[in-house]
């Protein structure tokens, strides 16, 4: 790569990372460095280019045209000795065809970006291919196989530390449970999801966050709470002038409105969301205003009002029906469907071996760290009655980590439950209590001492161990940090 192909890859490296942000612009940009690095022969730099100009044209709408660049993409890829561009093209094939209503189209593209993005270990594409496959499940009615494809992504995600992906995975996922009406877990959901946007620059994120809060919010009946929420996210996107957020939050507005009972409220954000809308060709959108629309009009007994907006409501959802039927007679992949729901099960299942807790596996006691946060909430809720303690085991070398798993788990037996809760760190919720804990307790911190590290390379300090109740210990990975922080490193128990 010379001098001029390298200042490309960097600026292309700049535009991915602000196509959500400004994709207008960021097209514009991108035209610009495909028609320069054709000038150079930087082929991978162009249909880089061109997958950035598809997903820009996906952002704005331009659904046709987005297709007709990555098809583009597509064809210059048989030019490269390598095919590591594939699943992301496959990626951005499914997110246009699903702008386009193509569900059939969108779910062949995503399992075949996952199939691949398998095979050359691209975990970011991975995670994608299955927000996308659960997404289209969801809008397919096929709610409960959206939940679990997300809670899937949501492990990967959390597995392979990837903050951003775990982060849009999980509101997803939230979305799941507020079509299933599961509120209580949807709030659940929204505050990890919130812990990890906290150094989001995503404005986009924490507007959508807001809004899903205060839906989760009104279905517990907390409406003054789901009216603050709902405004926080209405403000953030008046403050970015972000049209179709805002219909989305003054819907949202609107329903809280309905539920304190201040139906004029409800009209006026209602008529501010049906004028936005009205420049995006939505029906399905202008289909939810109406309906709402019309229960505003009829609490203000403002009946005429009631009945016109009801029936657009009805001519919307008539014209949703004759499209989505037309639709899927135009989408050829309707055929395969019952393949492809066979194919994409069995590429889901396999991830999902990967990583979900194995019996078979080697150390059968090792468990993802969400399941294993999970466990330590459900033994917080049995108070004083829990017969487990928690040991941590703490480095700052991961290859320490990587041996204390080893010699921790030969002390496991089938009851307790040991998991990497980061890098740095190893826990173990012990099936044990007083006497029983601290003595593996003091197991662990004697083989941690006089183990022959430097055979395996290993000549820093020794691990840290430290032992703890399940009530007292912390319910998140940074408060345990902050926890320890305060603590002086000598792996006394406490």
């Amino acid at each position: 790569m010379n001098t001029s192909q390298r200042s490309i890859a960097v600026e292309i490296e700049r535009l991915t990372q602000n196509i959500e942000q400004k994709p207008e612009e960021v097209r514009l940009l991108a035209e610009d460095c495909a028609n320069r690095s054709s000038q150079v022969l930087y082929l991978e730099g162009e249909i880089r280019c061109l997958i950035i100009i598809a997903r820009c044209a996906g952002c704005l709408m331009d659904y046709k045209s987005g297709i007709k660049t990555i098809k583009r993409a597509h064809a210059k890829l048989n030019a490269l000795d390598t095919y590591d561009l594939l699943p992301e093209i496959y990626h951005v094939y499914a997110l246009l065809y699903t702008g386009q209503a193509k569900y059939f189209s969108a779910q062949q593209y995503w399992i075949n970006a996952l199939e691949q993005s398998t095979i050359v270990d691209q975990i970011e594409i991975q995670i994608e291919s299955l927000v996308g496959l659960g997404n289209i499940w969801r809008i397919t009615h096929e709610v409960n196989l959206a939940r679990k494809t997300h809670e899937l992504a949501v492990m990967v995600a959390n597995n392979r530390r990837l903050t951003k992906l775990e982060g849009k995975a999980r509101l997803l996922l939230a979305r799941d449970h507020y079509s299933l009406g599961n509120y209580a877990e949807m709030l659940s959901i929204l505050d990890s999801a919130s812990e990890l946007s906290e150094h989001c620059s995503n404005w986009i994120w924490h507007a959508e966050l807001w809004d899903y809060r205060g839906l989760a919010l009104l279905g517990l009946e907390r409406t003054d709470d789901a009216d603050s929420a709902t405004k926080k996210a209405h403000e953030l996107a008046i403050e970015n002038n972000c049209l179709w957020m805002q219909v989305q939050c003054c819907i949202s507005r609107s329903k809280v409105k309905l539920a304190r009972n201040h139906p004029e409220n409800a009209s006026t954000f209602l008529s501010e969301a049906a004028q936005y809308a009205a420049g995006f060709d939505d029906s399905e959108l202008m289909r939810e205003i109406s309906y709402y629309q019309s229960i505003a009009a009829e609490k203000l007994e403002d009946y005429q009002s009631a009945l016109k907006f009801f029936q657009q409501y009805r001519e919307y959802s008539l014209n949703i029906s004759k499209e989505q039927t037309f639709r899927v007679a135009n989408d050829r992949i309707r055929t395969s469907k019952q393949q492809l729901q066979q194919k994409a099960a069995r590429l889901i299942n396999r991830i999902r071996r990967q990583y979900e807790y194995d019996p078979d596996k080697h150390l059968n006691q090792m468990v993802a760290e969400t399941y294993w946060w999970q466990k330590l909430v459900v033994l917080k809720t049995e108070l004083k009655h829990t017969k487990h303690s928690v040991i941590i085991v703490y480095h700052p070398d991961s290859n320490y980590i990587d041996v204390c798993a080893e010699l921790t788990h030969s002390l496991c037996n089938k009851n307790d439950i040991l998991s990497r809760l980061s890098g740095e760190r190893l826990g173990i919720l012990l099936d044990n209590k007083s006497n029983g804990a601290l003595e593996i307790y003091q197991i662990l911190a004697q083989m941690f001492s006089i183990y022959p590290w430097q055979r395996k390379g290993l000549k820093g300090s020794k691990p840290q161990v430290t032992i703890q109740d399940v009530l007292t210990f912390p319910l998140t990975l940074e408060q345990l940090e902050n926890y320890q922080s305060k603590d002086n490193g000598d792996g006394s128990p406490t």
